[in-house]
């Protein structure tokens, strides 16, 4: 164990007992701890008394004093500097079982010491017992330890529901895993467990967790209400319905995960992550290709479409003859992002052409951004921009359908917490 003691000039008006005194207490936390090597933090003034120190080790205590180092604080009244060696030394003994004695040296020192203390988790300690005039009786000295332990869980509580806020889901849950006597804590992991999964679209797990999450805000139950839909139509989706039931069915699902990916993309442009929003907002394009078509009864989630479906709802022969030549030899036909939307308009949906128009050129900054096959970083201006365009083209080409799209909006947006860090 290394102790780590601040050492002043001792208190009194008389200079000897003064000195007496702080030998005395600190020869008593050298044989209370036993440590196997001692770093003194001292001044010019107070650096000499750990030759009388040592020797009060032998003469009072009975015991031989070990190893030991000195650490000069130049000027023991600057607070930044008495932290910064004190720290410093505290980091690089942190590997080891260090105690930090903070009984003696000026007020800047052992604040320095116990903040030191809060932040390396290492426990402070000062001689306390009877006092006359300030001063510990002789024969009734004892070490007071004290643990800051949990004023440092609290910061960190809070720091790990400030990196929560900041969409940092993973940090959140690391932070939470460290701390131990905040009584919260459990509960909290429980909630922020649950949207670590759900930013990672793993809906069953996410839900799994949001079963047992506390209503900590209002937003949480209406999330639950939203995973659960989920939730049900993946189940339902396995079932053995008719074909327009079933239509029904993925229509309602891919919804659900387009207006989830919405506001997952509008994290990731919060968080700075313009590339990661923008290849999010391409699926939603596609997804909306894909539930729009939905109501034809038509799945291309596989990318791939039957022309035997196709040829009884075109209304157009020309239509009909263009859409066989696509087709392959098992009458699989597979056709791009614009060709969908183009196949929407050729089954009668008007506008259904010009709202990929009015997207592709976003489309093509997605293409060419360094996530997807290009070069180019993607700036906060155009994720913004591209978030709200597709999402007011989402909002009109499913007018009409059974869904409210901007309540769904609100049912799965994330809960903000509130907490102190700033």
């Amino acid at each position: 164990m290394y102790l780590l003691m601040t050492v002043g000039t001792g208190i009194g008006f008389d200079p000897a007992e003064a000195k007496d005194n702080l030998i005395f207490s600190a020869s008593f936390t050298i044989q209370s701890y036993k440590p196997e090597h001692i770093i003194y933090f001292c001044s010019s003034e107070s650096r000499d008394l750990v030759v009388d120190i040592e020797e009060g080790c032998t003469r009072l205590r009975n015991i031989i004093p070990p190893p030991s180092e000195i650490c000069q604080i130049d000027d023991p009244t600057d607070f930044s500097r008495c932290f910064e060696i004190i720290y410093g030394v505290c980091t690089l003994f942190q590997e080891f079982e260090i105690v930090i004695d903070a009984t003696s040296g000026t007020r800047p020192m052992t604040m320095a010491a116990s903040i030191a203390s809060f932040l390396t988790h290492s426990p402070v300690a000062h001689v306390t017992g009877e006092k006359e005039e300030g001063l510990v009786i002789p024969g009734t000295e004892r070490m007071k330890e004290m643990s800051l332990y949990a004023a440092y869980d609290r910061l960190r509580f809070h720091e790990a529901i400030d990196q929560f806020n900041k969409n940092h889901y993973g940090s959140a849950l690391e932070l939470l895993n460290g701390i131990s006597s905040v009584s919260e804590r459990d509960i909290y992991y429980t909630v922020f467990s649950a949207y670590y999964y759900w930013d990672k679209l793993n809906y069953t797990e996410a839900f799994r967790y949001m079963q047992y999450a506390t209503d900590l805000t209002d937003a949480i139950p209406l999330n639950r209400d939203f995973l659960h839909t989920l939730i049900i139509l993946e189940q339902k989706e396995n079932g053995h319905q008719g074909k327009i039931e079933e239509s029904r069915i993925r229509q309602e699902k891919y919804l659900y995960i387009l207006v989830d990916l919405l506001n997952n993309a509008k994290r990731r442009i919060e968080g700075g992550r313009y590339d990661d929003a923008l290849a999010r907002l391409y699926r939603v394009v596609e997804l909306l290709s894909q539930v729009l078509l939905l109501s034809w009864n038509i799945d291309d989630i596989e990318g791939k479409i039957h022309f035997s479906d196709l040829r009884k709802i075109l209304r157009d022969k020309k239509d009909v003859s263009l859409y066989a030549r696509r087709a392959d030899r098992k009458g699989i036909i597979r056709i791009g992002l614009r060709s969908k939307f183009m196949l929407l308009e050729d089954l009668g949906m008007r506008g259904a052409a010009s709202y990929y128009q009015h997207l592709e050129p976003y489309l093509r900054i997605r293409n060419d951004s360094i996530l997807a096959h290009g070069l180019s970083p993607v700036r906060s201006d155009v994720a913004r921009l591209m978030w709200q365009e597709v999402f007011d083209v989402t909002r009109k080409a499913c007018t009409g359908m059974p869904f409210d799209l901007e309540e769904l909006l609100i049912k799965s947006a994330y809960p903000v917490f509130e907490t102190p860090v700033t």
